[in-house]
């Protein structure tokens, strides 16, 4: 046991380490840069070293405030790393949950109408899909709506989209109730399927902190514009990656129940046919069961 938490606790600090710190490290060198040189010397490397130069050389002979610096970096860099925690949980608010109703209604609206233009398009072209090379363009405008929505958007983010839309195909396809399911499937299901998903949501987690560290540099970017480039690309990146994370997230929580849906009725001595899909019926029986008449 001794020797499993010393390799738990190394885990964890090389995850803190690659994670936090070293991101808050590159951001306390950012605000330096950005602080020396501003908008007026923003690309003058040599000004840059001039400048570090004089200052570096105040410090010859002064091994405590060395010390002192060194210190102070690596609390600055361990406090970006906290302060970046915060930002990607309140990003995942951003991107999973509903916004209040001004900030939602434009956005929604418009998801909504792309998504019903784009299903239109798709099943006019399915109506003919038996004439020759229309599979082409079916699977081309299948995948156009998708891009929107795989389901009618209900939320102003296609990530808050994609992942509620695990619950609703789910509830479409066995009628169980994905959110009172999810923790008793986690109890049955083997230790692989839990690694993958929690890969999964560790991917996710990772998509939210990177999107997360584009705010900082945006402030960065008042003082030195080089910033708000670093900014931009940042957040383009955590947003495409929130995507495809999003979407492998949620395609995991349906596997699962696809594959795990019957083991999940047999723990709760719910019959259900082998050799079959899930009944709506059993799965109706299966809800009922966990929530608990609620």
């Amino acid at each position: 046991m001794g020797s499993l938490l010393t390799d738990v606790g190394r885990r964890i600090a090389d995850r803190w380490l690659s994670a936090l710190v070293l991101p808050g490290l590159l951001l306390v060198g950012t605000t330096v840069v950005a602080l020396l040189l501003g908008h007026g010397h923003a690309l003058d490397a040599r000004f840059l070293l001039r400048t570090l130069d004089g200052d570096i050389s105040t410090m010859d002979g002064r091994p405590a405030a060395i010390g002192a610096l060194i210190v102070g970096v690596g609390l600055a860099s361990a406090a970006a790393g906290l302060v970046n925690q915060a930002l990607a949980a309140l990003i995942e608010r951003v991107w999973l949950q509903q916004w209040p109703e001004k900030l939602r209604r434009p956005f929604l609206t418009s998801r909504r109408a792309r998504w019903q233009r784009a299903d239109d398009e798709f099943e006019s072209a399915r109506s003919l899909a038996s004439a020759p090379g229309r599979q082409t363009d079916l699977d081309r405008l299948a995948a156009r709506r998708s891009r929107i929505g795989v389901e009618p958007p209900c939320h102003p983010t296609w990530i808050g989209d994609r992942i509620s839309a695990a619950d609703h195909r789910v509830w479409s396809q066995y009628r169980i109730d994905l959110v009172s399911a999810w923790p008793r499937l986690w109890l049955i299901v083997p230790d692989a399927v839990r690694t993958e998903v929690s890969g999964a949501r560790d991917r996710f987690d990772a998509a939210t902190r990177l999107t997360a560290w584009a705010l900082p540099y945006a402030v960065l970017g008042l003082l030195w514009w080089p910033a708000a480039l670093v900014a931009s690309v940042t957040v383009v990146a955590g947003w495409q990656r929130g995507r495809s994370t999003a979407a492998d997230l949620a395609d995991l929580a349906e596997a699962v129940v696809d594959l795990y849906g019957h083991d999940l009725a047999s723990a709760l001595h719910i019959e259900a046919p082998t050799g079959h899909p899930l009944s709506h019926a059993t799965g109706l029986r299966i809800t009922e069961q966990l929530r608990k008449g609620a």
